[in-house]
């Protein structure tokens, strides 16, 4: 007979449970960040491009090679942060895999004992991916905004003087 303080099956099953669905709970917001960044990058993009259509690049204190740039670096920030979301989509459905190979590795006695621990440490890995490709993407607007900074405050220099 059980001890009366033993912990049923079901309860220490729903306790190993709750790691995955943390980690799945992280990637989802991350990805939530990553949504709203993508979003601020294309509507970014699309303006430039305006810009760039209506040749009225001067507006913003540069060149047609400046605008080119930035351009450039938004269409490899925009890849960097899809690359992100992507990764982190496939952790989100390898974290659900892991939730649920924990009650199939109990139904077969630990015939695939190996799984939940296997799964979770790939859906880490793409969160880690995921995590990467935003610092990397994070960068990118760092020097971005820099940039733009300095020739916002060129151009506010240049109008002082006359």
């Amino acid at each position: 007979m059980d001890s009366p303080h033993a912990t049923p099956m079901s309860v220490a099953m729903i306790g190993a449970m709750v790691t995955p669905a943390l980690l799945l709970l992280g990637s989802t917001a991350m990805v939530s960040a990553a949504l709203i960044r993508l979003a601020r990058i294309v509507d970014r993009a699309r303006l430039l491009a305006e810009v760039a259509h209506d040749g009225a690049w001067t507006r913003l204190g540069i060149d047609a090679g400046g605008l080119r740039v930035w351009l450039e670096r938004h269409g490899r920030r925009a890849r960097f942060t899809a690359r992100a979301i992507e990764a982190l989509y496939v952790a989100i459905v390898i974290f659900i895999a892991t939730c649920l190979s924990i009650p199939l590795d109990a139904a077969t006695n630990g015939a695939v004992a190996w799984l939940p621990g296997s799964l979770a440490i790939a859906g880490t890995l793409c969160l880690l991916t995921g995590g990467a490709c935003m610092v990397v993407e994070a960068r990118i607007a760092g020097r971005q905004v820099a940039e733009e900074i300095a020739t916002a405050l060129g151009e506010l220099a240049a109008h002082q003087r006359r």
